[in-house]
């Protein structure tokens, strides 16, 4: 196994950084890589990743593995269980609605910094990015988009690679939240811990929801999952998103 990982440009988040939870999916599979299967896993981001560059990959006493920029931590990971209450996706038509209406806002809100967003971002083409931007579905606090993922995001198998359904769940929790504070001040995500339960197919409707769990002082703790067009849960995630300070 590698001893560093490297995220390419085309993966950010912010655009001098990579997307949260594309770098959290890679740090997972790494993981298991040097430790063997997990239910579920949780990564701790604490230090926005570079891209283009190398990242050493450091294993601790802890059962945790460290993503590291010289002598500075940028992440880490562990095995775990994941429990959570999820609610009901809403139908296709009406997470289509919600996909379409929220990517509609994003392109037109002014001071947009997440306009190439690799998960969010409108800017991107279907091909490059996921255009994942969901809005609320009701009065319930669920956003919901939906998703077709592109052909060109395939791995050898058919399927979406496990960094990039990280990376699908990511910003849905993060929007909950936004929609909750009426697009209060920036956030940023801290803690991803993810299931993924079955493959994810190309090629064929998805949906994607995220919602608002309960908020602890600058913490909001939030959670994401990963349709398929039955219903059926492919991916699922809790989250916790954070305030800037002050």
């Amino acid at each position: 196994m590698s001893d560093s990982l490297l995220i390419p440009r085309r993966f950010n988040g912010p655009p001098a950084s990579g997307n949260g939870g594309y770098v959290a999916g890679l740090l997972a599979i790494a993981l298991r890589a040097q430790r063997g299967p997990a239910p579920a896993v949780e990564v701790t981001l604490r230090a926005p990743p570079p891209l283009d560059t190398p990242l050493a990959l450091r294993g601790d006493a802890t059962e945790a593995l460290g993503l590291w920029h010289d002598n500075r931590l940028l992440a880490e990971a562990r095995g775990v269980a994941l429990a959570l209450a999820m609610p009901e996706p809403p139908d296709a038509q009406a997470a289509a609605a919600a996909g379409a209406l929220g990517r509609l806002r994003a392109a037109g809100r002014i001071g947009n910094s997440y306009l190439s967003c690799f998960g969010c971002g409108v800017s991107r083409e279907p091909h490059d990015g996921l255009r994942i931007v969901p809005s609320p579905v009701g009065e319930s606090g669920v956003v919901a988009s939906d998703w077709t993922p592109h052909a060109a995001l395939a791995d050898t198998h058919g399927c979406v690679p496990e960094p990039i359904v990280w990376a699908a769940l990511d910003c849905p929790a993060g929007i909950a939240w936004n929609y909750r504070l009426a697009d209060g001040p920036p956030l940023v995500t801290g803690r991803m811990t993810v299931a993924v339960d079955a493959p994810v197919p190309v090629g064929e409707p998805l949906r994607v929801i995220g919602w608002p769990i309960e908020a602890e002082g600058r913490k909001l703790h939030a959670g994401s999952a990963l349709f398929d067009a039955s219903g059926r849960v492919l991916a699922r995630s809790r989250q916790v998103w954070m305030l800037p300070r002050g």
